[in-house]
This record gives C-alpha cells, structure tokens and sequence, in this order.
C-alpha cells in the first residue's frame, strides 16, 4: 500500500472521528432558557447583540392560550426543548407528531435599548407569534383543525419597539401535514442591526454553497450539449450536471428557503411537493454517476432497483395529498442515508482492498470523498427533517463538496485519457510505420499489399474500432493495437519465412486476429478453443489462420445473429487433426468442390492456396464437411515434427 493511500485513509478516519465528536456537541448544545425565563445579562446577549432562545420552553399541548389567559396565572405548565419537535416533553410526555400548542417564555434584564428584532426560521407547519401582547408575526393559519389551517413555514425576521425591560414571546403553533411538528430551528432574539448582519451572513453562506452547485451543473450541461467529443468520451457527464441543479434546488427549499425569497409567491405545498420531487430526482442521478463512472461499485441491476425504489416516492409527491405523501417522508430520508451509507462503505472497502475496478487512485480518493458529502447531506438533513438537529450547515457544506469533488474526478479522467490517447495515437503511428516499412520490403521483393493478402476494409475496420475505443475503454484499445501490429508482423514475414513456427506461435498469431474480430463484432462471434494436453509441434506458417479468417469472414459474419468459430487440436498416431468449425451459413456441395478444384479471389489467402501447399508438403489436401445453414468443419492433418 502506498504512502499517498495510507494517508487518504488516516484522514479519513481523522474526518470521521472529527464529525463524530461534532455530531455530539451539536446535539448537546448548552441552553440558556431555563423555566420559560431568560436573563440576559447572564448570557453573551450584550457581546454579540444577539442570543438564540434555546432551551425549555413552557409547552401547551392542543390548546391555543393567549396573552389575556397567562394574566390569570392558573395554568398547568410542562416544558419542552426548543429548538426540536414536539413528540416529548421535559417531564416524559408523549405527543402526536400532527397537532397543535401552545409556546410561551419571557426575557428578562433586556437594555435600554429602543429597537429589536425577532427572527422565526423553521416552526412546522403553521405559527403565530405575539410579544407582549401583540401579534408581530403569522405565517400560513394555525388551526386545531386540518380544514381550517393553511401551511406557512419561510424564515422571516420582524422588528420592533420595546419600552419595557422584559418581552413575553407566546407562539402558536399547528403542524397536519409534516412529518412531526415543533420549532425546528433557533428562535433568534436581537438589536435590529446586529440581527439583520447575522441574517445576510447566514443567507450568503447558503447562497455561496448553492451557486457552488449551480455552477458546475450549468457548466457541465453545457459542455455536454456542445462537445460531441467529451460527450462520448465521459458517460457520466450529463447525470452529474443534473444531479449538481437537483441538488442546488433540494438545498433552496430548507433552512433560509432561498427558494422563496427567488419565488415568493410560492405556496408552502408547491414548496414542498417540488423540493421532494427533485430530491428524489438528485439521488437517482447521483446513483447514475457512480454507476457510469465504472459499474463496478455500482452495478447496473442494483442501480435499476434502486432508482426505481426512489421513482416510486416521485410518484407518491405527485399524486397524493400534502399529508399523506409527507407520513412517508421518514422512511424515504432512512432509506437515502442507509443507500449511500452502503455505497460509500461499500467503495472506501474496495479502496482498502485495492480493489480499484479498474480506475487510478486518485478517482478513487475523489469518488469516496463525492459519495462520502452526499451520504454526509442526506444525514444531516434527516437529523434536521425529523427535529434532532437545529440547521444545516454541514449539508449544505456537503453539497459544494460533492459538486467540486466530481467536477474534479471528471477533470482529472479527460486529463488521463488524453495522456492514453496521445500514447495510442504514437503506438498506431509506429504500427503504421511498421506496415509502410514491410510494404516497401515487400515491393523490393515483389511482394505487394494485395499479394499479403491483407483486405483493405479489414484494415480499415480495425484501425476504426481502435479509434472508437480509445475515447471509452482505452486499455482495451491499446491492446487491440498490439494485437493488430502483431498481425501486421506476422502477414508481412510469411514470405519472409522459411523455417516452420511452433504451434504456439501460429496459435497467437490467430489470437490477435480473433481480437481485431472480436472487437468489431462483439457479441456476434465467439471462439471455442480446445487443445490436447502436451501440445509442442510445428507447422509451416500461416496454414491455420486463412482457416480461422475464412470461418469468420464467410461463415458467422455472414449470418445475422453471428456464431461460434471452433478450433481444435487433437493429437493421433499419424500426426495432429486440427479442426476449424463455424455454424455460420454453410456452403452447398457444389461450392465446396468449386473451392478445391479452382482459386478463389474472394478467400484472403484462399483455400485453393492452402489446399495447394497442403498437398506440396504433406501430399494430402483439405477436408471441407459443410452445409447450408449449419455451418462448415475443415480438417486437416500435420504429421508430428517439433524443432
């Protein structure tokens, strides 16, 4: 193991250790409100100009008290933890998630100062708040009922005049639809200056990590739908674009709701069902990249289920009512963390593993560090979701990371694939050199290409499938060439040889046409090779493979589906039968006495040729079974010679 990897996975280690002891700090935050009461001048209030009110507030369960029912100080109270959801209170209390109460604290020693502010971030899913006796804020109609209460959940801030040292805050609050009520995010009390300063600073930190996001999806949408080049080159450019603006506006519409502020006639319900639409879109684009990137950490079956898990959630936020769609909310959030919890152990394994699928290290580091942020903003989200944590500044955080973590993977690819196309491009340039060299030789000896018997659209084809291959699997290319110039090698020389090659040597010089074949053809040609143990003799050159390229070239590429070429090798007293079979379309009895009485210009080398130096070496001649639309068998008999 490397010096580079060992250190990655220490730091990695070190992250999560770091997040683990953030996580608990975060949720064991010190409070300042104690039995519905605050002083101020116990608190950093006069440092800071303002103070989050967290910690107990009074708790009225299904009951709607105003300012008047307080005076008359008869009212039983329990407390219950703001910021956080309302299923429990301080004295073990349990409550429905769907319902209604009522909040009350006071703030004592507040300064002589005139002028303030309050800022309401996050109460599901209905509020209305009043301090000292009036009513400075209503977001949507708070309601005992479903039918007569309307959802209104933005951030908004107020300001206005205190003449006294102490400030009752009473809030309403209604939640029918979410999946559990409660004051999710710190109620922020303040001077008017200092809080507008804290507002604008914490929407430009959201704004900044979104416009991070925007930024590369448009970026890469756009270098999609104007480089054909990179288009074919890196799959997984346009599921990244997408899921970079799917994430850009799943962020929008938590937290500030920068959403609303761009669009703020939008009504909580649209809100929500296209914030949960397109989230649901970000993870299967997300699962899209990964797969794309290589299927090996994610293959193609898993991501089908997968996606169509989350296609289905799509369809519940399209076509059930806000409440019910919503009662599903938990399961979806558990589901998307468990997913790429899995995910991101699943490619960190490999990476301890060295089980690299096939892509540099570096890709690797990326692809953990991208997959990591997104598990890492779907946790912080559901903790936030569900009242556990009070916002979401790793999420969003997250985000940016995983956008600039994948841009750079993608960067990092194009950087190395031009690296391997440059040094194809030099092996085809020598491969060609090497052809225009043995043709010069081959002219000097009145050897011309045609009489090498080498077909120019074979030639072609093959320089063709290589020129694909590079921009998408460009280790499979570079073998190709190898496998192409070893067949070049072996054509020009045939005239060039007098001595007999091993049968190994013929063996591999047919295995490099195969893979030119293969390459071309794909799915439509396979080989079936069968060899008697202890195989060692030798054969005049070129004897076999015009066999294996007429099987090819006239028997399965002539047929739709395409076909099996068989090679086998069988040792017997009088020397070794080596058979080449096709179940391509056969040929008539008439066309296979034709092959051996007369030449065929159309056979490459020609099984006339064959037939010819088979019965000049060894005074016998080929053995043709065939039959239209089975396939054709060709024998023949090399008496046992070794070197």
């Amino acid at each position: 193991m490397s010096w580079s990897k060992k250190l990655f996975i220490l730091v990695t280690f070190v992250l999560i250790i770091g997040l683990v002891a953030y996580y608990w700090n975060v949720l064991n935050k010190e409070t300042v409100v104690k039995r519905g009461e605050v002083n101020l001048t116990q608190t950093d209030f006069f440092e800071k100009g303002y103070i989050e009110l967290n910690g107990e507030w009074e708790f009225y369960w299904e009951e709607l008290l105003t300012p008047e029912n307080f005076k008359q100080q008869n009212q039983a109270i329990d407390y219950t933890i703001v910021p956080g959801n309302w299923s429990q209170d301080l004295h073990g209390n349990q409550y429905k998630n769907k319902g209604f109460a009522t909040y009350r604290m006071v703030i004592n020693e507040i300064s002589n100062e005139k002028y303030f502010g309050f800022k309401k971030s996050n109460i599901r899913n209905a509020s209305k708040i009043y301090i000292n006796g009036e009513v400075v804020l209503e977001d949507g109609q708070v309601s005992p009922s479903m039918e007569d209460s309307v959802p209104g959940n933005n951030s908004e801030i107020i300001y206005f005049e205190l003449q006294d040292e102490t400030a009752e805050i009473i809030i309403h609050a209604s939640n029918h639809e979410y999946i559990v009520g409660g004051i999710a995010k710190p109620l922020l009390f303040g001077l008017q200056q200092e809080l507008v300063t804290h507002q604008q600073q914490t929407i430009m930190f959201e704004f900044a990590m979104l416009l991070v996001v925007f930024i590369v999806g448009i970026f890469y949408i756009i270098l999609y739908f104007t480089s054909r080049h990179y288009r074919m080159m890196e799959p997984a450019t346009f599921a990244l674009a997408l899921s970079c603006l799917c994430f850009g506006v799943t962020g929008g519409i938590y937290s500030e709701r920068i959403i609303t502020i761009i669009f703020p006639d939008l009504t909580l319900n649209s809100t929500f069902r296209f914030g949960h639409f397109v989230s649901a879109l970000s993870v299967i684009f997300v699962l899209h990249v990964v797969n794309k990137i290589n299927d090996g950490f994610l293959s193609n079956r898993l991501k089908t289920i997968i996606s169509f898990t989350f296609a289905l959630f799509i369809l519940l936020v399209l076509t059930l009512p806000l409440s019910l769609y919503l009662s599903t909310l938990n399961f979806y959030l558990f589901f998307v963390v468990g997913v790429f919890l899995w995910i991101s152990i699943n490619v960190f394994l490999m990476y301890i593993k060295n089980q690299d699928k096939g892509i540099e290290q570096v890709e690797h580091n990326m692809l953990i560090v991208a997959i990591f942020s997104v598990f890492l903003f779907w946790f912080d989200l559901m903790l936030y979701s569900i009242g556990i944590k009070e916002d979401m500044g790793i999420a969003f955080f997250c985000m940016a990371i995983f956008s600039i973590a994948l841009a750079a993977l993608l960067i990092y690819r194009y950087t190395l694939y031009y690296k391997k196309s440059e040094e194809l491009s030099k092996e085809l340039l020598q491969t060609l050199d090497v052809l225009t060299e043995k043709s010069n030789q081959a002219k000097e000896n009145e050897l011309a290409f045609l009489q090498a018997q080498i077909k120019p659209h074979f030639l072609f084809n093959a320089l063709n499938v290589i020129s694909s291959m590079i921009l998408k699997r460009s280790d499979e290319a570079y073998e190709l060439v190898l496998s192409l110039s070893d067949y070049l090698r072996a054509k020009f020389d045939f005239y060039n040889k007098e001595n007999w090659i091993s049968i190994r040597d013929e063996l591999g010089f047919i295995y490099s046409y195969l893979d030119i074949e293969q390459a071309r053809f794909e799915e439509r040609l396979k080989v079936d090779v069968r060899l008697d143990e202890d195989i060692d003799f030798v054969v005049p050159p070129l004897l076999i493979q015009p066999l294996v390229e007429n099987a090819v070239r006239h028997g399965v590429n002539k047929k739709k589906e395409g076909g099996t070429v068989s090679i086998h090798i069988t040792k017997l007293p009088e020397g070794h039968l080596i058979k080449v079979r096709d179940d391509g379309v056969g040929m008539s009895t008439e066309k296979v006495k034709d092959i051996l009485d007369q030449t065929s210009h159309e056979d490459g080398i020609g099984l006339q040729n064959i037939q010819n130096r088979m019965h000049r070496l060894f005074g016998t001649g080929l053995q043709i079974e065939s039959s239209v639309g089975e396939g054709t068998t060709i024998s023949v008999i090399i008496p046992d010679r070794r070197v």
